[in-house]
C-alpha cells in the first residue's frame, strides 16, 4: 500500500486526510471516500472501523480517502452540527477525483455512524457518486433522507446488538431501498464492532469491488 498525507481546502478551512493506493496499481483504480464517526464523541479519521475499511478497500485494488471533518485533528474549524460536515464531504470527493490514479468517474463513499449520516444528509450534493455505503447509520438522518429513492447501489450494514440504532427503525428504512440495494445484519456485532470489524470492513469492500471495478 502507498499512503500519503494530503490537505484540502473546504471552503475556507483547511483539512486532513489519508490518501491509500494499491502498491500494483499500474492503471487509474476506482476509489472511496470513507467518513467518520461524531467528532464531539472522538470521532476521526484513524477510527477502528474507519481503518478497517480503508486497508480492506486498497487491499482488494481499489484507492481510498479518509479524512478529518472540520475541528478534528488539525483540520481547521470547528464542529458544525452536520451542515459544514456535508461541506467537506464534498470537499474531499472533489479532491479525491483530482488525485493521481484514481478512477473519477468510478467513486464511492461510505460513512460509520456519524459518517454515515453525512452520506445520508448531504445526499443532493453527491450526484457524481456511484454507489454508497453506510455501517451503523444512525435514525435522526432517516426521515428526510432521498436514498430510499435512488436508484444508484446502496449498502447497509449494522450489528444486531447496536444499541444506538435500533433495527426496529433501521429495517423498514433500509427494506424501503429502491433496487439495487445490499442489507446485512452482523450476529452479536455492537455499535462499536470489536472483534466483528474485519467483517463489516469486508461487506464494504465486497460491495465497492461488484459496483465500483
Amino acid at each position: 500500500m502507498r499512503q500519503s498525507a494530503i490537505s484540502f481546502n473546504s471552503g475556507t478551512l483547511e483539512l486532513e486526510g489519508v490518501f491509500g493506493m494499491p502498491d500494483d496499481a499500474d492503471a487509474k483504480v476506482p476509489g472511496v471516500v470513507l467518513c467518520h464517526p461524531h467528532p464531539l464523541r472522538g470521532g476521526n479519521m484513524d477510527n477502528l472501523v474507519v481503518m478497517a475499511v480503508y486497508h480492506t478497500l486498497v487491499t482488494r485494488g481499489m484507492a481510498a480517502l479518509r479524512f478529518n471533518f472540520r475541528g478534528v485533528g488539525n483540520s481547521q474549524g470547528s464542529h458544525d452540527q452536520g451542515d459544514g460536515e456535508v461541506e467537506d464531504v464534498k470537499a474531499a470527493l472533489e479532491i479525491f477525483r483530482s488525485l493521481p490514479g484514481v478512477d473519477s468517474d468510478h467513486v464511492g463513499l461510505a460513512g460509520y455512524s456519524f459518517g454515515s449520516g453525512m452520506v445520508l444528509k448531504g445526499l443532493p450534493h453527491y450526484s457524481d457518486v456511484l454507489a454508497f455505503a453506510l455501517i451503523s447509520p444512525p435514525p435522526r438522518f432517516y426521515a428526510e433522507s432521498a436514498l430510499p429513492k435512488d436508484s444508484r447501489p446502496k449498502l447497509v450494514v449494522c450489528g444486531d446488538q447496536d444499541g444506538t440504532v435500533p433495527l426496529e427503525g433501521l429495517s423498514p428504512f433500509a427494506e424501503s431501498f429502491s433496487q439495487p440495494a445490499e442489507y446485512h445484519i452482523i450476529p452479536g456485532a455492537d455499535h462499536f464492532w470489536g472483534h466483528q470489524v474485519m467483517e463489516a470492513a469486508n461487506h464494504v469492500s465486497d460491495f465497492f469491488a461488484a459496483n465500483l471495478t
